[in-house]
């Protein structure tokens, strides 16, 4: 097969559709990667092979300037979603004539994409190929196209329509996470594929200190990849502080963002990095607080480490946050509550409480019987194949 991969230019929704596509190319497939810079770095650090779909053109802009935009995070549910969404329209209508020529060119069989850039879809419309919505955590309904006017670049070969969904799903939520999501598509007219979550946290160098803690307990904290200043200065202080007070190792991953005139000094049990493999980190962690990202998320469920989330108020926080209570793997602290004594106080439960470990390994437990990749990519392969027939 040769399968075309893209998504939205951003490293958190990159890092999820990678181990398919390395399962695929182990397999004998042919894979490309198209998308923004982010994206084809990511791929290419992954051993895959990338294309650029707008050449000269910066796809990552509409993204930059909506999280830029302090506004954003202060609208209502309703109209936060529809300027998120509107943003990710903006990108994916840059990428699409390249998509198309590519998928056309190439002879695509497959053409990958979350359900958050359903442009994708229309690339796999042109060439004739079986579109894949491919899932980056929680299962979500395709996005709306925000727009009722097909671009000339697929109208121009056939098509009149925009499709409502995918072909196929590749979810890889676990069956108990994905009955406690109150946004789940719930039962589809077309095949899902359940896929087991592979944490793939790019391809950094991991420094020796990583391996062997400090202290009896060892607390990760992330600002994710694309957070760092989206309310986190409110509260990153009160975080570092928090969990401090454990006495324990406090390892804090700023994503490359300068927090030294945030947090001021910090106590010497807290160590300050730039990077770091998140998998790598939480095999030895006993717990990690985040900012209700998703794939923070994800990563702590791989590990089976609890956690503390600290969403906001817009956003796929609030969701995340809840299903984090709701199977127990850990607890959630609002923004505008944050102090260091309620940090201190969640982590000291969490850590703690034995339940929450245990309920946290017991997601490890499910998410391991779920198909590997590979098993994924032969089901994949199965429905190209009845395709031709």
């Amino acid at each position: 097969m040769r399968i075309l991969f893209t998504t939205s230019p951003t490293f958190s929704h990159t890092t999820p559709l990678i181990p398919l596509a390395q399962a695929a190319q182990l397999a004998g497939h042919q894979v490309i990667f198209a998308g923004g810079e982010i994206t084809r770095r990511t791929a290419t650090g992954a051993g895959l092979a990338v294309l650029d779909p707008a050449p000269g053109q910066d796809v990552a802009e509409p993204h930059r300037s909506f999280l830029a935009d302090p506004a954003n995070f202060d609208l209502p549910p309703d109209k936060a979603v529809g300027a998120f969404v509107g943003m990710l329209s903006r990108i994916g209508q840059t990428m699409l004539p390249g998509l198309v020529s590519a998928a056309r060119d190439w002879k695509a069989d497959v053409v990958v994409t979350p359900a958050w850039m359903p442009w994708g879809l229309l690339a796999a419309r042109v060439a004739g190929a079986l579109g894949v919505v491919h899932g980056i955590g929680m299962r979500y309904p395709t996005v709306p196209w925000m727009t009722d006017e097909l671009p000339d670049a697929v109208t121009r070969h056939g098509v009149t329509e925009f499709p409502e969904h995918g072909d196929v799903e590749v979810s890889l939520s676990p069956e108990s996470l994905d009955q406690l999501s109150p946004i789940s598509p719930g039962e589809v007219p077309y095949p899902v594929l359940s896929m087991r979550p592979c944490t793939y946290n790019g391809s950094q160098e991991v420094q020796p200190w990583v391996l062997r803690k400090e202290r009896a307990t060892r607390i990760a904290v992330t600002m994710g990849t694309t957070s760092a200043d989206r309310g986190w200065p409110e509260v990153l202080e009160a975080v570092v502080h928090g969990a401090a007070d454990l006495d324990a190792e406090v390892v804090l991953a700023t994503g490359g963002v300068d927090v030294s005139s945030i947090i001021g000094p910090v106590p010497d049990s807290v160590r300050v990095v730039d990077f770091v493999p998140l998998n790598i980190l939480l095999s030895d962690s006993d717990a990690i607080v985040h900012h209700s990202g998703m794939s923070s998320m994800f990563s702590a469920f791989c590990a089976g480490v609890p956690q503390v989330a600290l969403p906001r108020a817009v956003g796929d926080g609030p969701i995340n946050a809840h299903i984090i209570n709701s199977r127990g793997v850990g607890t959630a602290v609002s923004r505008p509550e944050v102090t260091p004594e309620l940090i201190s106080k969640a982590l000291r439960e969490v850590v703690d409480v034995p339940d929450y470990r245990a309920a946290a390994a017991d997601l490890v437990q499910e998410m391991a019987a779920m198909p590997a990749p590979q098993d994924v990519v032969a089901q994949i392969a199965d429905l190209v194949e009845a395709r031709e027939r």
